[in-house]
């Protein structure tokens, strides 16, 4: 492309270049060609049909390939003056972007090479474009017959002579046109597409260490908090280290499960076969038994000095190591038996046998071990009777083993392979070569053999070997930037005095140390042991070998080689010109940098912000010295600088010292890197701008860089905290619409807050373990220390043993329990033993009103639930904070089936009645008191009724809790807060004590950091500090003689000193307890803050007064300079900022508040106290303080008091702004200084003020640096908060794309299409992607049984089950009404809906055991319908009972066409389903959108079970019911002679009298006479044509709609233009500069659009609040009358207000009429409201492309924000005139006005900073201020929108990379050969394409059954097989929904193989490989064929060995899943079973 543009622009007569190019045709031309031949990827199969790969490809590219390779420049011979026609070539750029794309599809592409190479093409495209234009605007292009010619004049060529930054600039008007395009097409190229796309995938890289390091802080602090032992810890961080290192996180278990069985097991039997034929309990077994047995291997990890099994451990495992060593203890701990190499198995006789263990096994190295289950190896000998014959046998053999000696029992009976062990009392035994070595370097350690010096060995880990790698890295560091400073600033004669002033010799010097440590670090590095797999390798030829395969070894020699010699080649100065170049190798240490800085990130125990921070501020540091020096070279690279050179003409001499080149140089490379380019230094060579081109581009990337750097360590470190919100928010809402109580919703949120403190996110009680992936065996030794300490207390496990407590500890659950949470209702039942861990727990009665006890640690309490399945005794609350171990008996039922003994004493336990019933007596006797008062209670309410009114919520005195009840269900509604009661008064506070000596001093109370006093102190403690700082950085930079401002000054300081003897008293948390002793207090303060805050808060100016007075002849202050000077000393007054970092990250600690408003918040503050101080810092620099004892008569700024520095930019400013220095006032001086800096941290740089001296270049130089860097923390920021917000939008997004393919690829379309994804956007407007099923999965039963029982007991007592009554009442003693205050402090709504009944009126009916009620009510669960979706089907199976919440169903007839009733909310249906297990008696369907409420039948069996006889009362009563419905329909039967099944034909009998009454009404018209006739038909005519315009007027608009759409879109872009129209005139007032007519023209037209625009808006459906979509036009138009941006807004917004001034037309003249026009129209304006409404709309629908949209939205935006700049900068030339901005450029003409103002905003906004236009007057200045910021603010905005949109969208394709990658890893690792490799990512990316990585069955798991089972029936051919023929079709459609989709290649089974199910080939065509009598046969199947049909009616194997031809896709179905489906249709089964032993012959 770069070619084909050159000719078209440069030169097209070069012949080299017409060569090439007719070359590249020709290569494009056989392109064309072979793509004929090629084949195509859809949907992952490859097609290589030529028909099809042909009409593709004649479809797709070959229209726009063909024009790329046309010789279309021929016609210039014919038409000269169309040369240009040779630009179709550039058309190949879209085959480059495709070829791009194509590669980055593919998940294992390195995607780094196809960013870079993306970015590349980009980079080169767009400066070759722009160039291009640039130089046609001046010359025309040569070719045949016409020589280059340049006519054009007073353009950008008349600038070269004299050029320099902002100096070519544009010189006409098409040039500002060419230019604002470059601008913008660098904005996109640049900005848009290559930041944001290298910060994607740098985020998305980081993804995964992000993750893994917040997990791994996460357990750390949960083993510091919990107290585990310092080893524990140990070998949990030491296994995560080496999960990181050698599997990145990734945990090898279950790694492969997605594969296809065949596959998997291939894969598994090349990892496991050579352990199985070693193991001699399997040697014999057949080829499928080892397959199937490899499956069921797993790879675990173990730490040094984990014990792995005990003696009289009961373990049925073994063990089979394959990396490490292992250790064989006996009886004795000390008596060490063996030690068992890589290779060794042991403990298989345990596989069969229940025998205790017989030694001790513990891992002596870091160890890989294989561990085989005896549960998995059981579940394989039922299919491979042969091979269970012979482990039985095997294990006959180890078992009489066993019985002998220990060491020959180990030799045979434990250990499997005994040459892989070695005897410690018999070393004489022969071992491998690598074996020895291992077992060589551990026996020397263990027996600590004393070597010589040269072979000890440094410990990696050691102190020596951190301290000498930080000592090598800053060795090198230092020698790297000696060397390229010497490289680049020694080699000419202008750098004097380095030669001939020792310089030289102290740089040999340093170099000399330098490469000495080089060299050590080779010796050392031969000598550091390298951590492995199989321990640490010692040995010199082991570690040579490591150090020479990793390449390192070759680096560090080629760095050290002593090059200097050749230098002496050369004398003088060319000597020391040739030692600077061949000292260059030295940079080869910039690889040991970066693998420094490599290792120390990857390190988990390092920090990675600190780390990150480091590495790029080296990066920012070398790259601007290096930089420096490729600038300097471009000038001075020979003997002296060139006389045409930037150097030169700067007047770096001689006479200047190398630091003042230098920091020139690196100035020049400062403002050329951060894009500033002042244009006070400039390249003028063509060398010098290729070098400064280099520099800016290189400053590009790395500015990049550190903000992708920032973008992915901010987006790791808050994505699992904002994923935690969003669940907190997704609770918060759900709450709220379903009305709960303020107390309850406080509640969910302190627990949620308590768990994230416990866990950060990474776990949750009722999940995983936070350490679930650690091995078994470690993760018992875990939750052994932890718990098993009070699991041994209690006296049910006191005599289990130690192995039981194990395995107890794994099963019991640790919850946390904020103060006064109840733990555990009364009544309640839950198999649970809650054992207290930590705190202390209050006993209430049921009432919650009184406390009857205290439990403690160590008490444990719920045994009649555990134990007998019994409801609870007892309340039980958190009286303080607590931590709960819970012990579910469901889960110990497992662990007691390994444990007889224990399990005895349990079941001999539960049948002693006598047990449970003193445990009765004991609660009784505590409620003693409470029942004389419920029997007191009785007596006075004997004759009244009792009133379920709930009167607001109750408090109780003496347990001090607030209550609300709801009937019969006391709901606990939080405790009073607890305080620190303060004992005197704040008078008395300050009075002293004189006890003792602190006491004088300090209060006698403590301030609790919690207290309203203290949080509102702080918040004006921070303002403070914040008005401190400014006023002190203004005190010495500009007003240091305002008396007034010390005053203030002094006033605010005071206040800093009385805080700090506040927070001598601020109570501080050490660990979990709150210290408030006002001495310890004191004690904490002055060891933490209180030296910076006496710093920050010390009058300084005091040591000045004592150097110089502050009196005067003036009196007191009246020596300005003397201010001066004081002002500077107050400068450590601004160090009590500090306070807001503190304050900000204090506040955003908490889960519960939002982050992201703080962190606005936070970014304002520091931006607006950044560019303060960088305004004072300039001006400060340029003015600072006088002489105090010179002349101060003569000020250059005699108001203000200044004399500033010769040569600086204040001295120069009357020729850049309108300021005289006699009247400048501290304002104009401010803004000017404030102009100055935001020029030049946000990199604009107009250049119109600039640092002329040295000092203040360097200063310009960390302004600068500091101002990108934060730029970039800014961007990242941003960018990572959009990216966290949108990931769970972004997750549902792509769920719904992956939807939307496997629908394609399987043919899926019409309605059942555009149903599920219709779907998908109805649950995302109703969930917002969030899944109610498990959003509360985190909460405690008790809290989970709150919000159940709020939410769902008026449904479970609507429908009652038949339950009979029985009344419960309540005490009233203790409780009392609140006021509506006191209502308010307890956290509940003061509405009067609490003062009336209870909004669940139907629980006042509803008077059985609440314990049921609060238990069931936690098994149902929501679920969403849309409108017109099947519910069920008639006929179809369930077990679901459905509760209408919201909405309406229809209950179908038979025929499914007639609605029989309509059932709607409160009503209920399919309770036959789940008590009865009936087929559905209708097919029921959604009338409108339904929040119904499921129960299952499982979860109520799981609840009806521990209330026999409320279950026989639903039983009773359902059957009473269902006998009355069928008595019902047998009368209706009997009385009308219909077969009535709730389904007669009514469309059929409908029809039939419709046409009946036609057809009287027909007879009836023809009996009347005819002119009656006529006028009867005239008036139907007419009626019928209204009604069609009727119909036609009330038609509505899907939103959906294409035309819609259209024209929404064009009316956007209507908005825009006529916002531009008004505007653009609105500016230029009087000035007519455009026809008038036109622009009434135009603005009337758009008029009338808009009125169009509002009549169709009556029309547009919409979606409402819950996901409803109205369509009826009654509803649509009322909703637009009523909406706020409806009807009465467009109105507002399209009057034409235009009319109300027409009257005055003929009146006044046309140029006086029409500013008066222009305003009249200027309430059009507030249309743009409409459009940025729309747009936000847009882009939360889930329906539209999220990036297409925010690239709009950007788009649009920009145009406004310049727009609206260039309107205002033209103002201020309509108000100014000639005296602003436009002074210098000569314009006059408004539209050339507008446009330069256009071009000036644009080079602001792009922060190109021509600097040929700039600010003049003061207020063009505050203005261009405000513009800078904007634009910044907003380019870092839209940056970091698109960088988030980029990398969310990419987020489910980089988990699937990751996990490819990880698997790509252990197949190398575990050497799987090549072609095996192959198959494996060959199906990854098959799936990929195919189906996004998402099987089948998790894809449709949120749809509703009815849709799912449609979706599988209607792609599942079943139907079409000879087995399944002919049966119904609810059987099949339940069938089918239970099979799930596979996708493979190659092999899908093998003979031998175990069968578990039928496959059904849906796509592709199978080979399978048959064994019959006469040999073995090959046949063919395709798609509808099935194979292992047989394996459905019987377990068996595989009879065959099917290949897949090409991809194929097979539906399987498993026999457990047939099994299941059989038993709901016995019929379909007998039928299937006849049929299967005719067709199969079984």
């Amino acid at each position: 492309m770069k070619i084909f543009i050159f000719q078209l622009f440069f030169n097209s007569t070069v012949p080299k270049i017409i060569f090439i190019r007719y070359c590249l045709d020709a290569i494009f031309i056989l392109n064309i060609i072979s793509r004929f031949y090629i084949g195509y990827e859809r949907h992952g199969v490859v097609i290589t049909d030529s028909e099809q790969v042909r009409w593709k490809y004649l479809r797709s590219w070959f229209t726009v390939d063909l024009l790329s390779v046309l010789p279309l420049e021929t016609l210039r011979y014919a038409f000269p003056v169309m040369h240009f026609m040779q630009i179709s070539r550039c058309l190949r750029v879209l085959r480059l972007f495709n070829i791009i794309s194509s590669f980055s599809n593919e998940p294992d592409t390195n995607k780094i090479h196809v960013a870079v190479l993306k970015s590349f093409s980009i980079i080169v495209i767009s400066v070759q474009v722009s160039t291009c234009l640039w130089f046609y605007q001046v010359c025309d292009a040569a070719y045949e017959g016409h020589p280059r010619y340049c006519p054009k004049r007073q353009n950008w060529l008349n600038l070269l002579p004299e050029c320099k930054y902002g100096e070519i600039h544009a010189m006409n008007e098409r040039e500002v046109i060419v230019a604002a395009a470059v601008m913008v097409l660098g904005l996109v190229a640049f900005l848009g597409v290559v930041v944001t796309g290298m910060s994607s995938i740098i985020s998305n890289l980081d993804t995964r260490r992000g993750r893994f390091c917040h997990r791994m802080d996460s357990i750390c602090l949960y083993m510091k908090y919990m107290g585990l032992p310092e080893d524990i810890q140990t070998w949990v961080q030491k296994y995560y280290d080496y999960l990181w290192i050698y599997r990145k996180g990734s945990n090898v278990a279950g790694l492969f499960d997605d594969l296809p069985f065949a596959l998997h097991s291939d894969v598994s039997s090349v990892c496991y076969t050579p352990l199985v034929k070693k193991s001699k309990l399997f040697q014999g077994t057949d080829i499928g038994f080892q397959r199937a047995l490899s499956l069921k291997f797993n790879t675990q990890t173990f730490s040094p000095g984990q014990i792995l099994a005990r003696p009289g451990e009961i373990n049925h495992s073994a063990y089979y190591i394959e990396h490490g060593l292992v250790e064989v203890f006996g009886e004795d701990p000390n008596d060490k038996i063996a030690t068992l190499l890589p290779g060794s198995s042991f403990g298989e006789v345990y596989l069969m046998y229940k025998i205790p263990r017989n030694t001790t096994i513990c891992a002596a190295t870091l160890c890989e071990i294989t561990i085989l289950e005896k549960s998995n190896l059981i579940t394989l000998l039922a299919d491979y009777p042969k091979a269970a014959m012979m482990i039985t046998r095997a294990a006959k053999t180890h078992l009489h083993n066993v019985k002998h000696a220990i060491r020959e029992a180990f030799a045979l009976g434990v250990a499997s392979n005994p040459q892989n062990v070695v005897f410690h009392k018999d070393l004489s035994v022969n071992l491998k070569a690598r074996d020895h070595k291992i077992f060589t370097s551990f026996m020397e350690s263990t027996n600590k053999v004393m070597h010589c010096f040269w072979k000890k060995t440094i410990q990696p880990d050691s102190a020596f070997a951190k301290i000498w790698e930080v000592f090598l890295f800053w060795s090198v560091t230092v020698s790297i930037f000696i060397e390229t400073w010497v490289l680049f600033f020694t080699n000419n004669v202008e750098t004097t005095g380095f030669l001939n002033e020792g310089w030289g010799a102290f740089y040999l010097a340093i170099s000399c140390v330098v490469d000495l440590v080089a060299i050590a670090d080779i010796f050392v590095t031969l000598r550091t042991e390298v951590i492995t797999k199989d321990g640490c390798l010692s040995d010199l030829s082991e570690l040579f070998e490591h150090y020479r395969a990793s390449w390192n070894l070759y680096y560090d020699v080629l760095a050290v080689l002593p090059l200097d010699w050749i230098s002496f080649s050369e004398d003088g100065t060319g000597h020391w010109q040739l030692l600077s170049y061949v000292r260059m190798n030295k940079l080869i240490w910039l690889r040991k940098v970066y693998l420094y800085f490599n290792k120390k990130e990857n390190d988990m125990k390092q920090n990675t912000y600190e780390q990150r921070a480091a590495k790029c501020i080296f990066l920012l540091i070398f790259s601007v010295h290096f930089c420096a020096g490729l600038l300097y070279a471009s000038a001075c690279n020979t003997f002296r600088c060139d006389e045409n050179s930037w150097a030169w003409n700067a007047g770096l001499k001689t006479a200047k010292s190398n630091f003042y080149h230098y920091m020139y140089a690196a100035y020049f490379s400062t403002t050329t890197m951060t894009t500033v380019g002042y244009g006070d230094i400039v390249p003028i060579t063509v060398k010098e701008r290729l070098a400064a081109a280099t520099v800016a581009i290189v400053g590009l990337f790395v500015f990049n860089y550190i903000i992708s750097q920032v973008y992915a360590t901010l987006a790791s470190k808050n994505a699992t905290r904002v994923a935690f919100q969003n669940l907190l928010s997704a609770m918060s809402l759900l709450m709220e619409q379903e009305d709960m109580s303020i107390s309850l919703q406080n509640r969910i949120t302190e627990y949620m807050s308590l768990l994230w403190t416990k866990y950060q996110g990474e776990a949750h009680p009722r999940g995983p373990f936070i350490m679930h992936d650690l091995p078994v065996e470690l993760q018992q030794i875990v939750l052994v220390k932890e718990r098993g300490k009070l699991l041994s207390k209690i006296p049910y496990f006191e005599q289990a043993g130690q192995p039981f407590i194990g395995d107890l500890a794994s099963s019991s659950v640790i919850y946390y329990f904020p103060r006064g949470e109840i733990i555990q209702y009364s009544e309640t039942i839950t198999r649970e033993l809650f054992c207290i861990r930590r705190g202390t727990c209050q006993v209430l009665n049921d009432e919650l009103s009184e406390i009857l006890g205290l439990y403690g640690k160590g008490m444990y309490f719920g045994e009649a639930g555990f134990l007998f399945g019994k409801q609870a005794l007892m309340t039980v609350r958190a009286k303080t904070y607590c931590e709960i171990l819970v012990i579910d008996f469901e889960k110990v039922r497992c662990v007691l089936e390994r444990y007889p003994g224990v399990k005895s004493q349990i079941e001999e336990l539960q049948t002693k009645s006598e047990y449970y019933y003193s445990l009765v007596r004991t609660v009784e006797k505590m409620m003693k008191k409470t029942c004389k008062k419920l029997e007191e209670a009785n007596v006075t309410q004997e004759n009244k009724d009792v009133s379920f009114t709930y009167q607001g919520p109750l408090y109780s005195k003496k347990s001090k809790c607030y209550i609300e009840d709801f009937g019969n269900f006391p709901i606990y509604a939080g405790a009073e807060e607890e305080t620190v009661e303060e004992k005197i008064t704040t008078k008395e506070r300050f009075a002293p004590f004189f006890r003792s000596c602190s006491s004088v001093f300090l209060m006698r109370n403590a301030i609790l950091p919690s207290s309203q006093f203290y949080i509102k102190w702080e918040v004006f403690r921070i303002i403070l500090s914040i008005t401190i700082s400014i006023i002190s950085s203004t005190l010495f930079a500009f007003l240091h003689y305002k008396i007034e401002l010390w005053i203030v000054a002094y006033c605010l300081g005071f206040f800093c000193w009385i805080d700090m003897y506040i927070r001598f008293h601020v109570a501080f948390y050490n660990g979990n307890s709150l210290t408030f002793d006002p001495l310890e207090t004191a004690k904490h303060y002055a060891k933490t803050s209180l030296f910076l805050d006496f710093i920050s808060c010390f009058p300084w100016e005091i040591i000045g007064w004592m150097l110089i007075s502050p009196f005067s002849h003036n009196g007191f202050y009246g020596n300005s300079e003397v201010l001066h000077l004081y002002a500077y000393m107050r400068v450590p007054h601004i160090l009590q900022l500090y306070r807001i970092p503190l304050a900000f990250s204090f506040q955003q600690s908490g889960i519960a508040k939002e982050k992201a408003i703080l962190t606005f918040v936070q970014f304002f503050l520091l931006s607006i106290l950044f560019l303060h101080f960088s305004t004072c810092i300039v001006f400060a620099v340029a003015c600072p303080a006088a002489n105090i004892y010179g002349n101060t008569s003569k000020y250059l700024l005699p108001l203000m008091k200044h004399n500033c520095t010769e040569l600086s930019w204040v001295t120069h400013l009357d020729h850049v702004v309108s300021v005289e220095y006699e009247t400048a006032n501290f304002f104009e001086i401010y803004a000017v200084s404030l102009y100055f800096a935001t020029a030049t941290l946000c990199g604009v740089g107009y250049g119109d003020i600039l640092p002329y001296v040295i000092y203040m270049k360097i200063i310009m130089v960390f302004i600068m640096i500091a101002g990108a860097l934060y730029c970039g923390l800014l961007s990242g920021t941003v960018a990572a908060m959009l990216a966290n917000a949108d990931a769970t939008r972004a997750a549902f997004t792509e769920k719904k794309e992956s939807v939307k393919l496997f629908l394609k690829t399987q043919g899926i379309t019409g309605d059942l299409y555009n149903n599920t994804l219709q779907f998908y956007s109805f649950k995302w407007i109703r969930t917002k992607g969030i899944d109610r099923y498990t959003l509360f999965e985190y909460l405690p039963s008790s809290l989970l049984g709150d919000i159940s029982t709020v939410i769902y007991a008026d449904l479970i007592a609507k429908v009652a089950f038949g339950l009979n009554i029985k009344k419960k009442l309540r005490m009233q003693s203790n409780d009392e009404h609140l006021s509506p205050l006191e209502r308010k402090l307890s956290g509940k709504l003061d509405q009067p809906v609490f003062q009336k009944t209870l909004r669940k009126e139907s629980m006042d009916r509803l008077e059985t055991d609440g314990g049921f009620i609060r238990m069931l009510a936690t098994q149902i669960q929501p679920c969403l319908y849309r409108a017109n979706d099947l519910i069920c089907k008639r006929n179809d199976f369930g077990s679901e009972m459905y509760f209408i919440d919201n909405g309406e169903v229809d209950v179908l007839s038979q025929d499914e066409r007639t609605v029989i009733i309509k059932l709607r909310a409160g009503q209920y249906f399919g309770e036959g389903s789940l008590l009865f297990a009936e087929p559905r008696a209708t097919t029921i369907r959604a009338a409108t959108n339904c929040d119904l409420y499921v129960l299952s039948k499982k979860s109520f069996d799981e609840t009806i079970k521990y209330y026999p006889d409320i279950c026989k009362q639903i039983m009773k009563a359902a059957a009473m019911k269902r006998d009355q419905l069928r008595q019902r329909k047998e009368q209706i039967t009997n009385a009308t002679g219909l077969n009535y099944d709730f389904s007669p034909s009514f469309s059929d009998i409908k029809l039939y009298k419709d046409s009946m009454v036609e057809n009287e009404k027909k007879a009836k018209l023809k009996a009347l006479p005819l002119y009656i006739q006529l006028k009867i038909i005239l008036s139907q005519l007419l009626m019928n044509i209204l009604d069609k315009i009727i119909t036609i007027h009330n038609t509505t608009i899907d939103p959906e709609n294409t035309f819609r759409v259209v024209y929404q879109y064009t009316s956007c872009l209507l908005i825009i233009i006529s916002f531009w129209a008004i505007t653009y005139m609105v500016s230029m007032k009087h000035k007519k500069q455009i026809s008038e007519n036109t622009y009434k023209i135009f603005l009337q037209s758009v008029l009338y659009l808009q009125m169009i625009e509002i009549i169709l808006k009556f029309h547009i459906c919409f979606y409402n609040d819950s996901g409803s979509y109205i369509s009826d036009y009654k509803s649509v138009s009322r909703s637009y009358m009523k909406r706020k941006m409806g009807y009465i807004f467009d109105v507002v917004c399209s009057f034409p207000y235009a009319l109300t001034v027409l009257h005055q037309m003929n009146e006044m003249m046309p140029m006086s009429f029409l500013p008066i026009f222009v305003y009249a129209r200027a309430g059009h304006l507030l249309r743009i409201v409409t459009l940025l409404v729309f747009m936000w709309t847009e882009e939360h629908a889930i329906t539209t492309n999220l990036m297409s949209i925010r690239i709009i939205k950007n788009l649009v935006n920009t145009i406004f924000f310049i727009h609206c700049g260039s309107v205002s900068f033209v103002a201020f030339v309509t108000y100014f005139g000639t005296n602003s901005w436009v002074g210098d450029l000569e314009i006059y003409f408004f539209p050339d006005i507008y446009r330069y103002a256009v071009y000036w905003a644009l080079s602001t906004y792009t922060t190109t900073g021509y600097g040929d236009v700039t600010a003049y007057t003061i207020g063009e200045v505050i203005f261009s201020i405000l513009i800078i910021i904007m634009s910044t603010v907003q380019v870092h905005y839209n940056m970091g929108l698109i960088s988030s949109t980029q990398t969310n969208k990419e987020s489910l394709k980089v988990a699937y990379e990751e996990k490819l990658q990880t698997i790509q890893t252990y197949m190398m690792d575990q050497n799987i050969p090549s072609p095996l490799q192959n198959r494996v990512i060959q199906f990854y990316n098959y799936r990929w394409t195919h189906t996004k990585g998402i099987d089948s069955e998790d894809l449709f798991k949120d749809l509703p059954h009815s849709m799912k089972a449609q979706i599988f029936s209607s792609i599942n051919l079943l139907k079409k097989h000879q087995l399944f023929s002919h049966l119904s079709e609810t059987f099949l459609r339940h069938l089918s929904n239970k099979c799930f989709l596979e996708l493979t290649h190659q092999h899908i089974k093998r003979r031998g193989d175990r069968g578990t199910g039928m496959y059904l080939i849906l796509i592709g065509k199978v080979k399978v490989h048959s064994c019959r009598p006469g040999g073995e046969v090959i046949e063919y199947v395709s798609a509808g064929a099935a194979m292992d049909v047989h394996l459905l009616f019987k377990h068996g194997l595989c009879r065959d060995t099917a290949i897949a031809v090409n991809y194929v896709d097979i539906f399987f179905l498993s026999k457990q899943s047939f099994d299941e489906i059989g038993s709901y249709y016995p019929n379909a089964m007998d039928k299937l079973v006849k049929r299967s032993s005719n067709i199969l012959n079984l």
